[in-house]
């Protein structure tokens, strides 16, 4: 027995000694020189949806060395931290200002390199055409082109103005532009004058009175060169036509208690089927008036919103379509109304199955609100029905809880027709409405390895999608992941794109693209994948690292 006691704890210290390590360097890329005292930082997960599963650390010595064991096979995201000092990336159009690893089990890795640099920074102020600071200013650096902006970890590449008009920006060394962005209250009324003079508002600036980049002067940031000074004189937007000044909605709210405040929501798009999230949002006086200004030409949806403690109001969304200036907008607040419905779950419940279920409405847009209240929702009967009391009028997603294992949405139905998108539209109220909910319990599941370009499980940060149609991807459908493993389950029968993405390769030529476009690309190049109740598919797939070839 002792003997084979020993026997196992000397193979647990040989597998202990075969576990992963990375040995590495740090350098100043300013000089070439080993750079001591850095913290490095190697972060592993799922990142965007488990977050962060593990940090290994260590500190760099004086020959800018350091190292780490017993380190778990992963996709690493490897971040230096040094006072004064900002991290580097491989080239100046690289996207993440921090060095990638991916570690295969028992593999280490010797030559890991870290880059440093002393940081610059940008310091001046922001003044008004009559020379006086200007607080509660956006100010920003851009790189100037080819260089990217990097998504670092450290450093303050975008700030506000003080109440003296200063800014500090600690940016990595480089050529900049520097834009100052005034907030002018988008929501309030516009201003009237009658001596005479205009009421321009100030307008995006850059460095030093420019109007865009093209007539901006370059800022140039050495390593750990302090440039203060710089001072942006704000600019004013020209009086104009309607159709270049931008165009007023204005309306009045009623039904709020005691005359109180409340708030309206816009919601914004370029045609009436397709609003988007850009929205605006202001509070009404005690009279209920309410004013945007500076509106573009399009299609809006308008809805009041009021809380106070328990009480949450909401009026009906009124949609139209903005060519001119709109007054007299209507909006009437009023409490939230019952929505009955049915829960029908097909097939035997298998042991151990909570009997009990419970539907819970979720705005499906951003225009959709409850304040500080607990989203709406009630306990299914064994009948099957449930009563939601208290429903604003609005947009919603149906959430059953728990689901089964493999329970997925059959069908949704809203007065006896289907839900589009499987979205409950109450916009005009809930009252007298009757939803129906069929839940399957044979979803299918899909799972598999992602293959990179040598045929070995891809360990970076990778997407993978398995999706319908090419149209903005359903949070159900689309996953990161590290670990080079992806799974689905409680998947609707029907035919879909499956496909993986390595983000940092396909992160650079995407920015600032159309991401539909960019997405569609993919999905056309997909292999089909048919999926039927209760399937169980093992799929193995390899990942895109550029833009397929168009056919």
């Amino acid at each position: 027995m002792r003997a084979a006691l020993i026997f196992l704890v000397f193979c647990a210290a040989c597998a202990e000694a075969q576990q992963s390590g990375v040995d590495g360097v740090v350098i100043d890329r300013s000089t070439g020189q080993p750079l001591a005292g850095v913290h490095v930082r190697m972060v592993t997960g799922d990142f965007g949806n488990g977050g962060v599963s593990a940090v290994y650390g260590a500190v760099s010595d004086r020959a800018g060395h350091f190292s780490a064991e017993n380190i778990k096979a992963g996709f690493y995201l490897v971040i230096g931290d040094r006072p004064g000092f900002v991290q580097l990336a491989a080239s100046p159009t690289s996207p993440l200002a921090f060095a990638t690893l991916t570690l295969k089990a028992g593999q280490r890795v010797t030559d890991l390199k870290v880059e440093m640099t002393p940081r610059a920074l940008i310091a001046g102020r922001v003044v008004d055409d009559y020379g006086d600071p200007v607080e509660n200013v956006s100010v920003q650096s851009e790189p100037v082109p080819p260089a990217t902006r990097q998504e670092s970890i450290f450093g303050i590449t975008n700030t506000t103005t003080d109440d003296r008009g200063e800014f500090r920006l600690i940016v990595p060394p480089g050529k900049y532009y520097v834009e100052a962005t005034p907030r002018n209250g988008r929501g309030n009324p516009p201003e009237v004058r009658t001596d005479g003079t205009s009421a321009a508002p100030l307008a995006e600036t850059y460095y030093p009175s420019a109007p865009n980049s093209e007539a901006a002067a370059v800022v140039q940031a050495a390593p750990g060169q302090d440039i203060a000074g710089i001072e942006i004189r704000l600019t004013r937007s020209a009086p104009g036509p309607a159709s270049v000044r931008g165009l007023t909605i204005s309306g009045v709210v009623s039904g709020a208690p005691g005359n109180a405040a409340s708030s309206v929501t816009l919601r914004y798009g370029v045609t009436a089927g397709q609003l988007n999230n850009n929205w605006h949002s202001t509070t009404t006086g005690t009279d209920g008036k309410f004013t945007f200004s500076g509106m573009q030409p399009g299609y809006y949806s308008a809805v009041a919103h009021y809380f106070s403690g328990k009480t949450s109001l909401q009026s009906r969304a009124v949609n139209f379509h903005l060519a001119a200036d709109e007054a007299g907008l209507q909006l009437v607040l009023a409490p939230g109304e019952e929505l009955t419905g049915t829960v029908e779950l097909l097939g035997e419940a298998p042991a151990g199955e909570s009997p009990k279920h419970t539907v819970r409405l979720q705005p499906a847009d951003n225009v959709t609100s409850f304040g500080e209240t607990e989203l709406p929702a009630a306990e299914v009967g064994k009948d099957g029905a449930f009563r939601i009391p208290n429903v604003p009028a609005g947009k919603f997603k149906a959430i059953v809880e728990p689901m089964p294992d493999d329970g997925y949405v059959k069908t949704i139905t809203l007065d006896n027709k289907p839900a589009a998108d499987e979205v409950l539209d109450l916009s005009q109220g809930a009252g007298g409405s009757r939803v129906k909910i069929t839940v399957g319990r044979t979803g299918g599941r899909i799972s598999g390895t992602i293959l990179g370009k040598d045929g070995e499980p891809a360990l970076g940060l990778v997407m993978v999608v398995l999706e319908t149609a090419p149209k903005e991807m359903d949070e159900d459908h689309a996953a990161r992941v590290s670990d080079g493993k992806y799974s689905f389950k409680r998947i609707r029968p029907g035919k879909y794109r499956l496909f993986a993405l390595d983000m940092l390769e396909l992160m650079a030529g995407f920015a600032g693209g159309d991401e539909e476009e960019f997405m569609k690309s993919f999905f056309t190049a997909a292999e089909e994948v048919e999926i039927k109740d209760g399937d169980r598919i093992s799929k193995d797939i390899t990942v895109f690292t550029k833009l397929p070839e168009k056919k």
